[in-house]
């Protein structure tokens, strides 16, 4: 509890001390910063295990988040209007489910709030929050000491955070929230077993904005869309656990697609996958007649989607369908899914992670290196 108070106060004392310099200063800000902290509590749904009930039947479940955050000063620009003042930022969140057997998970995170309406002098808004980001301090499964964790074999997790917020501005600087979301920790089957916890928390909480000005309107219309095509070759490594308490193998994708921006927020295409599992041979060298070669390889075509939050910020999604798998290395059904976080880093450059899922059983995490061949004709602001 000392260290969590000690975290909250420096966090505080940050902002407070960046909010201050900036009025001193005489330029116009660039970006406006905020400090948020909420209080949640909700359900935890069980795996449908014995063991999984179990621990849901006597946990109790709350959580706190600190998010600082920070949205664009001018109403003109491009995202800035498109999303109607969005806030993005990182985030600290500590949850305690009085289990040792889950553990008392942190997690960092990035987070990005989106209203749904312009918020101008309004006292009522709605928005929604997505947040994607590394947990960490669970108490993963071991068959001796902790056979009763059968939600996580992994001390560090993903966490992923979804929610429908409902805001109340009191001021231009203070306002208050409710909202009611879903969390999800997973390992991308990094080290099984791997059911994940799920969360379904209320939430209530604060906002203070370290500016009295107003969210400005933006007052000419925005320019038109003109729509091109660009060529994304995306390069992927991961780490997968096949069987409980055996080695960790080397998986790679290599994807290409040709996707068209359609508008400022989205893109949608067409591509195709190719998957490398190692060590295929030796894991099951008694499985009828394939080669090395096709039981290491699988291929698929791919229908890729991609929400654009910002020029930097994308978040893709994809659905396929294989043309050649093997069962044996995971891939379970003959379709898949795919949804991540990317950034951009140079102008044809991105990075990030993007988690692969059979019918929502995870397959694995992708850490991505990837190129885009593209010319847009758009202006932004």
């Amino acid at each position: 509890m000392r260290n969590f108070t000690l975290i909250v106060v420096l966090l505080s004392f940050g902002a407070l001390k960046m909010a201050s310099a900036q009025d001193n200063l005489k330029l116009p800000k660039k970006y406006y910063h905020s400090l948020q902290a909420s209080m949640e509590n909700g359900a935890m749904l069980s795996n449908d295990t014995e063991f999984g009930d179990q621990i849901v039947n006597s946990s109790y479940y709350n959580g706190f988040n600190l998010q600082y955050g920070w949205s664009k000063n001018d109403p003109e620009d491009t995202y800035n209007r498109s999303y109607r003042h969005p806030t993005l930022g990182l985030g600290w969140y500590a949850a305690t489910f009085h289990s040792s057997e889950v553990g008392y998970p942190n997690a960092l995170y990035f987070f990005m709030t989106m209203p749904f309406t312009w918020e101008e002098n309004k006292r009522w808004t709605g928005s929604y929050t997505g947040a994607f980001g590394l947990s960490y301090n669970f108490n993963p499964y071991d068959s001796i000491n902790n056979p009763t964790n059968v939600f996580l074999g992994s001390y560090r997790n993903c966490y992923l955070h979804l929610s429908a917020n409902l805001n109340y501005r009191f001021n231009n600087k203070l306002s208050a929230f409710g909202s009611l979301g879903f969390t999800h920790f997973s390992n991308g089957s990094f080290k099984l077993p791997n059911s994940g916890i799920n969360l379904v928390p209320l939430t209530i909480g604060a906002k203070y904005r370290f500016t009295n000005k107003p969210v400005e309107k933006p007052t000419s219309p925005l320019e038109p869309f003109i729509q091109h095509g660009q060529v994304n070759v995306m390069l992927a490594a991961g780490s997968k656990n096949y069987n409980v308490g055996e080695p960790n193998y080397l998986k790679m994708t290599l994807g290409v697609n040709y996707l068209r921006q359609i508008s400022y927020k989205y893109r949608m295409g067409l591509g195709m996958d190719f998957f490398y599992a190692a060590k295929s041979d030796l894991r099951f060298p008694e499985v009828d007649d394939r080669s090395d070669f096709s039981k290491s390889v699988s291929y698929a075509i791919v229908g890729s989607w991609e929400w654009v939050v910002s020029r930097t910020v994308f978040v893709p999604i994809g659905l396929a369908w294989y043309l050649h798998r093997n069962p044996e290395n995971g891939e379970r059904e003959k379709f898949y899914e795919r949804v991540g976080l990317r950034f951009r880093i140079k102008e044809h450059f991105n990075t990030g992670v993007t988690i692969k899922a059979h019918a929502g059983v995870a397959d694995m995490f992708e850490w991505t290196l990837a190129y885009t061949f593209h010319k847009d004709p758009n202006k932004y602001r």
